[in-house]
């Protein structure tokens, strides 16, 4: 490395991440957090059984405000920086799917909540629909998807409406009680196997 020059090794380090996306891509662990922001739920930021992915990678340091008097510090640093409605893995990749997208709608990140969760712009509504088919597909039969919503302004069963999936059961949280945990299990489509032996 000491001997190559500055391009040289920009395009060392572009195959490494190359080579680094694609094993990634084709080796995942059993667990995707599909929208990692800073990781907040996380026991083990560093939890080797779950790939982190996000749109964003940034490093945000916010001064004091009313919310967060001491201010805050918004790493966001995904495995693989991804767009949770176009993934690059392969059909039941993985065991089990966490989705906890944006809900605020914003036209942009201006306070450390939005900077934190990301914001809702633009046709929000097809991209969180887009996301749970990608997160569906993404999952082996009966496999599991977490999904988090917090009801601050759209209530969740407008949410659930983007999903024909049917949630088993769920759990709120919060000081308001505003924050809701759901979960899914991806049943086998009937005729499904029939249909992939046939091809």
């Amino acid at each position: 490395m000491e001997h190559m020059n500055e391009n040289a090794e920009e395009e060392w380090n572009r195959a490494q991440d190359a080579k680094e996306f694609e094993f990634m891509r084709d080796n995942p662990p059993p667990v995707l957090d599909a929208c990692c922001g800073s990781r907040m739920m996380w026991f083990d930021k560093q939890d080797e059984r779950a790939l982190f992915i996000d749109r964003r990678r940034e490093r945000i340091e916010m001064k004091p405000d009313k919310s967060y008097p001491s201010g805050c510090v918004i790493d966001v640093a995904p495995d693989m920086q991804l767009d949770f409605t176009c993934l690059p893995f392969s059909n039941s990749a993985f065991s089990l799917v966490v989705f906890d997208p944006p809900h605020l709608q914003r036209e942009e990140a201006k306070g450390c909540l939005t900077y934190k969760y990301g914001v809702l712009n633009g046709d929000w509504r097809a991209m969180l629909r887009d996301g749970f088919a990608e997160c569906f597909r993404v999952l082996r039969p009966e496999g599991v998807l977490i999904f988090k919503w917090a009801e601050t302004e759209v209530p969740l069963r407008e949410i659930l409406a983007l999903t024909d999936e049917k949630p088993l059961f769920g759990h709120k949280s919060g000081k308001q009680m505003g924050t809701h945990w759901v979960t899914f299990i991806k049943v086998p489509k009937v005729g499904a196997d029939k249909t992939a032996n046939a091809e």
